[in-house]
Parts: C-alpha cells; structure tokens; sequence
C-alpha cells in the first residue's frame, strides 16, 4: 500500500524528544504526518498499535552471517530474517569469514549480497591484521573506502599491544575505529566456562575473568594515551566494567558494547552439561550480570550488540573443547531489554537509546528518525506480549540459543526499512 496509518500507538524516538501517544501517516515510504488523532480514510492500510511502542529501529554492530565460507550455519538471508524479526534495520558483520573480510572485493561482496536480499542494512567490518592472524595491519584506508564501518578481529584478540596501538593510531587517523575481543589467550589456557562454582563443580576447564580484564585495562590505557578511540566488545565481567568507567572518567575516548545472554543469563546455564552455554566471552556470575546491567543503565556500557552467532547443532554437541562458542541474539535483545525496563534498571527512552540510536551514532550514521518527511525506518513492538522461542520462530538458519522451550516478553509486530513493511508477526518476512 502506498498510504499507511499508524493508529494509537505510543511513539519513543530519544533523539527527536518524542515519548507519547501519537498517530503517524506514511505516504509513498515517507512519514507524511505524525499528530495525535488521524482519521482513517479510503485508499489507506491500517495498523493498530494499540499497546505497543513505535520507535526507530534498531541497529546491531555485532553479528555473525558466517557469509563468505560458512553459510550452512547462516548466510546473509537468513541472518537478515532474523534481524528484521527482532526489529534490526541495521547490521554489521564480523569478519571472521572464511576467508577472513581482509580485501575490499570481499568487503564489497557483503554489501552487494546484503543490497540483493534488500531485508535490511548490511554492512561489513574490516579485519585489522591479515587473515586475522594479528601480525600485519591490513589496508585500512582502501576497506574503509570499500564500505567497511570499522575494524575488528572478533573471534580472536589482538595480542600484541604493538600492533594494537598501531591500529588504533590507524583507524583513528581515517576517521573510524577498531573494537577488540578482549581476551588474554595466555590467561584464559583454553578456558571453556567461567572461573566459579559451577565450572569446578562440573569439571569444565575453566576460564577466569582476568583473562578479559587485563585485555579491557590494556585497551583503555592505550585509548588513554594515543587519544585515539577503542571500542569493546561483548563486555562481561564487573571488573572489566569498572575499568571501562575508570577509562571514561580520565577522559579516553572508550566505547562498550553488552549482549542480550550477558544481561540475562549466568553460568548456571551449565547445569544441564550442554554447550548450548558456551560463549566468548563466558556467561557469568550473578555479580557480573548486576554490573553489566548497571552499567548500560548509566552509560558505562555504550549499547547493546547481540554478537548473533549461529552455529550447526552436529557443532554444539561436540565436547566442551571442540564446541565452538557462541548463541543467537538477533530476536532476542529486544525481550531482553524489556525486561531490565520492567525491573527498573533504565526506562523505555534508554531501552532505544541502546538498542537503536546509540548503535546507530557509533559507526557514524544518522538514526531513523520519527519525524515527517523522513524514510519510515521503524518497529512496532508490543512490550508485554509473550511468545515461546522454539524452532519455528527463530528465523535464523541455525538454532543455538538456552533459550529453546522458554518464553519471552516483547513481540515485534512490524518492522519498517526503507519506507516498506518487511516484517509483521502475521505474515512473517514481507519483501527482499
């Protein structure tokens, strides 16, 4: 339909001061009309958001579509259903592909799969070292002007510190940023679930946390110095947490991101002796989870990123040291958020902050905005209905989640990219 009425929906856009029940008009994908009662007429679709939120969609700069090389646990389809399912318009992929994302064609060829699918925003990040080996810079300038958003070796640390201030000095000079999966591979021996009770108590070879901490202090102190900026991934433990705070508060240019599991879920998840818990980072005490939520809610903790990694199932029933680690996320982060508003960590204008504008800010891009003559880049979302995470409502080719058989609340309704509908609850994904 080229007209569509919003109705009695309550609108959270944080950047255009916007926290009200409000009707909006979407003419030919644009947002002719945002005002408080707007009647229905002939020619026009319909939407009754009765109950639910309308707010910018959302934007993840951390996901896994394991495209090139791996696209028999995702592929850029697959992955872009399940964005759009959770709200996302916007994503970024990981370049731990096979081969790795250390070339502009193949910075390029992610774009190009994600412009043909046309669900949503695919954009790449860039390897910082060659074949993410972390021994030799790769050519920053020509994959950030290839399309590359930032740069990363998710998946793996960079070790040397050498290396690590030369790519921040790098990035920085050209306008961008790398982010670090911070892990001490010399602390962490191998590591598969956290240092606690629970690892020892199952004997699972553990991982203690110093193994991120000290990685975390090193990228502040280096942050701190070169005055260039550093962003951290998947943060998860208190300390790490409070080094991050301590960066800030010196005046380094340090960002943060949180999962959905790392604001969720606890070791405990390891009860069940099932890999289906195996993360990097690992999940962690409840003390940690506390912080990490406290930390979002203040604005130690940036944003939230899912770190969406799909994996086969034959993959996570292998042994605890042969499990590669990971979960899903994409459909998830929204419940998850939900449920910290309901607990009162934070209110619904910091659960958009995190999931869509923030997001959005960090990798330099204009958040959607609610506001008439813009593209309509929106999710309807009701945030107290359930719905029960099984096989048939992940979208995501893969289905590796502790999450199976449980049920959520916060449902998105319908998710808006480019002026079109391409995702409702009903119809599932619409177009691409």
């Amino acid at each position: 339909m080229s007209l569509i009425l919003i109705k009695n929906g309550h609108v959270v856009d944080p950047e255009n001061n916007i926290n009200k029940k409000l009707d909006i008009l979407i003419e030919k994908g644009k947002i002719k009309k945002l005002e408080e009662n707007i009647e229905p007429f002939a020619g026009c679709e319909v939407i009754d958001a009765t109950d639910c939120i309308v707010s910018p969609s959302f934007c993840d700069i951390h996901v896994h579509f394991r495209d090139p090389g791996q696209t028999y646990k995702e592929d850029i389809r697959t992955g872009s259903m399940a964005a759009v399912a959770g709200g996302y318009t916007t994503v970024v992929c990981m370049p731990n592909t096979i081969p790795a994302l250390d070339e502009p064609s193949l910075i390029r060829y992610v774009i190009e799969k994600g412009e043909e699918v046309g669900l949503c925003r695919v954009l790449p990040a860039g390897a910082i070292t060659k074949g993410r080996k972390g021994k030799e810079l790769t050519e920053m300038w020509l994959l950030k002007d290839a399309g590359a958003v930032y740069f990363t070796d998710d998946g793996a640390p960079v070790m040397d510190s050498f290396i690590m201030r030369k790519a921040m000095e790098y990035a920085g000079s050209i306008g961008t940023f790398v982010a670090d999966h911070c892990e001490d591979l010399n602390l962490s021996n191998n590591g598969v679930a956290h240092e606690g009770e629970i690892a020892a108590a199952l004997g699972i070879p553990p991982l203690p946390p110093e193994a991120e901490d000290t990685m975390v202090a090193r990228d502040c102190i280096l942050a701190l110095r070169t005055g260039m900026p550093v962003h951290i991934c998947h943060i998860s433990s208190k300390v790490a947490v409070e080094t991050v705070a301590w960066a800030k508060a010196l005046g380094a240019n340090v960002t943060a991101e949180v999962t959905p599991h790392h604001l969720s879920l606890t070791d405990d998840e390891w009860l069940d002796f099932h890999c289906k818990a195996k993360v990097s980072p690992p999940l962690r005490e409840h003390e940690d989870v506390e912080a990490v939520r406290w930390g979002l809610a203040s604005g130690i903790i940036d944003f939230v990123a899912t770190d969406h990694a799909p994996h086969a199932h034959h993959e996570k029933m292998l042994e605890h040291q042969h499990c590669p680690p990971g979960m899903l996320g994409l459909q998830f982060a929204l419940p998850t958020v939900l449920e910290l508003v309901k607990k009162d960590y934070f209110d619904i204008n910091r659960a958009i902050q995190v999931l869509a504008t923030e997001p959005m800010k960090k990798i330099g891009l204009k958040p959607p905005a609610i506001k008439e003559g813009e593209t309509a880049e929106l999710v309807i979302f009701n945030p107290t209905e359930s719905w029960e995470v099984n096989e048939e409502t992940i979208l995501s080719k893969s289905k590796n989640t502790p999450l199976l058989g449980r049920k959520l609340r916060g449902k998105v309704k319908f998710t808006f990219y480019n002026g079109k509908i391409v995702y409702s609850d009903t119809s599932g994904v619409c177009c691409g």
